[in-house]
């Protein structure tokens, strides 16, 4: 088995071919001449599933004893790396932060509120964890849709109904979404069908969103967070994808 050396938080793999066995299998570290040094999150995966064995000292230490020396955004971003890995979808940590399939991965834990980032024009994975270990992962992309609200235009009140002058404005119908877990149903042109089912507001349990996706996703609709940048007073609106692996 492949021996790392744990050095401050940080785990070292000596071997020259055990470094290039790892780099070959994408996990991947800082260089240091032909040894690899791996951060704990990486190297927490490795050892899950028996393919390191690390050391301090004379000492071999557990999955229970690497995780209490890591923090609570790493264990979680562990849970996620793991998942993408096993699904193929080449993770990496960069700079302390999770990408994977060249994009940047937001990790919440099942009971924590999940904010959508207003500044964020990329599309970007949001990966959802829990004390089991599980995850979901979903695809959000910021649609080229926005518009102004009442208090934004006119000093008036804000109020979720803006959203929907916004995408009425947008040649869209929009209908209650009441009986599909949601705020609103939206229908493009003369569509029968609504393409979306929305909610508004900048953020929701992490639970709830993976309910509201799930429905979504089930009547063949795409979910939609629509989302009110305070700055400017402009709603924007993020698609919410399931990315089934």
């Amino acid at each position: 088995m492949i021996q790392g050396k744990l050095r401050g938080r940080r785990i070292l793999i000596e071997g020259a071919a055990d470094s290039s066995t790892l780099r070959n299998k994408g996990f991947l570290g800082r260089n240091v001449g032909e040894k690899l040094s791996l951060d704990l999150v990486t190297s927490f995966v490795l050892l899950l599933r028996k393919k390191i064995e690390v050391r301090l000292h004379d000492d071999s230490l557990s999955v229970g004893q690497i995780e209490e020396i890591m923090s609570e955004e790493e264990r979680k971003m562990a849970i996620a790396f793991d998942f993408l890995k096993v699904k193929g979808m080449r993770p990496l940590i960069r700079n302390g932060k999770l990408y994977a399939l060249e994009k940047n991965v937001i990790v919440h834990r099942d009971d924590e509120f999940v904010y959508f980032p207003i500044g964020r024009k990329r599309s970007f994975l949001l990966a959802i964890t829990d004390a089991e270990r599980n995850c979901i992962v979903y695809s959000i992309n910021r649609l080229n849709l926005k518009g102004r609200t009442r208090k934004g235009i006119d000093g008036g009140e804000r109020d979720s109904r803006d959203s929907i002058d916004i995408l009425q404005r947008k040649g869209m119908k929009v209908a209650s979404g009441l009986k599909f877990g949601s705020e609103f149903r939206i229908y493009e042109g003369s569509s029968k069908h609504a393409r979306y089912l929305m909610t508004t507001g900048n953020g929701l349990q992490a639970r709830e969103l993976v309910a509201k996706v799930r429905i979504a996703q089930s009547v063949r609709k795409t979910y939609i967070q629509a989302v009110v940048d305070s700055r400017t007073e402009e709603y924007v609106f993020f698609e919410v994808k399931w990315i089934r692996q």
